[in-house]
């Protein structure tokens, strides 16, 4: 018993709860008077709550308030009432929440607009606000303006977190799956990175019935939630879970009603079930579900752009979907409206094929910071698109690089063979992977620069109806540099004197590494130093006898021999 008395129940398949505000704190204060609670079986926990006089009086001409009442925990909240579409006014909603023990500032809850189709039998006339994702809350306040239906209705919803909502950021695709049934002449692109429906943790057991098919695909919608713009990636499977619960338990609806949702990390999710590759009918833009796909970005885009990563999946999505029926993401289809509150029932409407929302429906969805950019959308599909129809390049020899690396040589870039007639090829020199400023020519000759260094090639092959296609290949090891070895010798009183000097050749530079010095059987292996080096022989008899001076290298400057005599007297 709480509130002075009053009983308070816990939502179950759907029932509601009625409440006076007797006893409730209008500071918020004392314990819960709205206490949320789960199915059995669930853990998205629940409240719905009627506002009529006790809880929602009217303070103004055609204005009602709430004193703050105390809640138990809730992240989403949404307002439901009976009636038809076309009655008039229907209330605007206003919210604001206690988070972390202070009040937010107010925020519109709008009616929502996604909607089934007339005669879809999904709604059963229940209409409603779009699902706020306000985070952790433990107040909430309302004010309504304009009308206050008679069984407005309160929803609050706690989806909980689970320990496997964690997921990595979907970068990168899915294997390449080229669709075999494509209902068009187009090549369909690869599928994205999609995640399933039991990724996310949809409780199949609220479905109602089984999906329906549309004939065919003309049209991609695109919408926004309009929940919150900073849930972390670990909540989205929950706010999943919570949009799927306010679509089938408090609207009526079947299921979810896009078929897609993106949040705002760029990651792809299935909403409605039926399988992503299929035309799994929605129920996101009223009057023009049977002919379209719905994709809805998690997020309120009237508030923030869309990110790069955002616009880059709904592409992707797009170009997937659109390619199996042969059509591109520019350019406009002409579709039978089946009723909206744009478009009467049986009218003929030419729309772009990559739609905002407002094309078809009376509001501001998916927000003017996405439908201003819609055109990138479009363009990004058809490149998407496009480049699926390009055959590969075909190549029968790899390219490569001939020749020996060496300062002052010569390089040959060798292009690959099977390439078609009409290729235009572009060559550019590589040092360390870098492009080297204007080495352009099939030729090329290692600088001193190059020393030490691993050059190779990049080309690109281009010809029109073939992929555009880069190659690479490396020279055969990093740059070398050739030497020559400067020898002096003396002898005086049975002793030898060799002094050796390693010369890099077309360069400057100081080659380390070890001699072996041989004057006639006797020899002596010195390290470097400076690239130079002394040895010294006693014990010789007078006359004439060989030097021999061998360098043996250091990985970078080249083994060099060097002969000669020495007279010692």
């Amino acid at each position: 018993m709480v509130g002075g008395g009053l009983a308070l129940g816990a939502v179950a398949g759907g029932a509601r709860v009625f409440l006076s505000p007797d006893g409730l704190g209008s500071k918020g204060e004392g314990p819960p008077a709205l206490e949320l609670s789960a199915d059995s079986g669930s853990d998205v926990r629940a409240l719905e709550v009627q506002l009529g006089d006790e809880l929602l009086p009217q303070v103004a001409q055609g204005r009602w308030g709430s004193t703050q009442l105390r809640t138990s925990t809730h992240s989403m909240v949404g307002f439901t009432w009976a009636g038809a579409r076309s009655a008039q006014p229907q209330p605007k909603v206003q919210v604001r929440s206690r988070v972390r023990g202070g009040w937010t500032s107010w925020r519109s809850v709008r009616a929502l607009h996604d909607l089934p189709d007339p005669g879809s039998g999904e709604g059963r006339g229940v209409l409603g606000t779009e699902l706020a994702w306000i985070g952790d809350a433990d107040g909430i306040q309302v004010q309504v303006a304009g009308a206050r239906p008679a069984d407005l209705t309160m929803v609050l919803l706690h989806p909980a977190r689970r320990a496997d909502d964690r997921f990595q950021s979907a970068y990168g695709r899915d294997p390449a799956t080229y669709g075999r049934s494509s209902k068009g002449a187009l090549t369909p692109t690869a599928r994205p990175k999609i995640y399933s429906r039991s990724q996310w943790g949809a409780d199949e057991s609220w479905r109602d019935g089984n999906p329906e098919f549309c004939s065919t695909i003309q049209q991609v919608h695109v919408h926004h939630t309009v929940n919150s713009n900073d849930y972390a990636e670990d909540d989205v499977p929950a706010l999943l879970r919570g949009i799927y619960r306010y679509h089938t338990q408090n609207l009526g609806w079947s299921d979810v009603g896009y078929n897609f949702l993106v949040d705002r990390f760029g990651r792809i999710w299935t909403g409605r079930a039926g399988g992503a590759a299929k035309a799994v009918r929605g129920a996101h833009t009223l009057g023009f579900n049977a002919t379209s796909t719905g994709v809805s970005v998690i997020g309120n885009l009237d508030q923030v752009a869309p990110s790069s990563a955002v616009l880059e999946a709904i592409a992707q999505l797009a170009a997937w979907k659109l390619s199996h029926y042969g059509l591109l993401g520019s350019g406009t289809t002409t579709v039978v409206s089946e009723g909206s509150d744009k478009f009467r029932a049986g009218k003929s409407v030419t729309l772009p094929i990559i739609d905002g929302h407002r094309d078809t429906n009376d509001t501001a969805c998916p927000g003017g910071n996405l439908y201003a950019v819609l055109d990138q959308v479009r363009a990004r599909t058809d490149a998407i698109i496009n480049a699926a129809q390009l055959q590969p390049m075909p190549i029968t020899r790899p390219a490569a690089v001939v020749g020996t690396p060496v300062v002052g040589g010569r390089l040959r870039a060798r292009l690959p063979k099977g390439r078609p007639e009409g290729t235009t090829a572009a060559i550019a020199w590589l040092r360390d992977g870098v492009a080297i400023p204007g080495a352009t020519r099939k030729v090329y000759q290692p600088t001193a620069e190059d020393a030490g260094r691993q050059l190779g090639l990049r080309i690109t092959l281009s010809c029109a109806g073939y992929e555009t296609t880069e190659v690479t290949a490396s020279a055969a090891g990093i740059v070398k540099v050739e030497t020559t070895l400067e020898v002096h010798s003396s002898g005086r009183g049975g002793r030898v004197k060799v002094r050796a000097r390693v010369v890099p050749v077309g360069m400057d530079g100081v080659p380390t590494g070890a001699l072996r010095v041989k004057v006639n059987q006797r020899t002596k292996r010195v390290d470097l130093r400076s690239g130079r080096r002394k040895a010294r022989f006693v014990g010789f008899a007078k006359g004439r006898y060989p030097v021999v001076v061998r360098y043996f290298g250091d990985g970078v400057y080249l083994p060099s021999r060097a002969v000669s005599e020495v007279r010692v007297r």
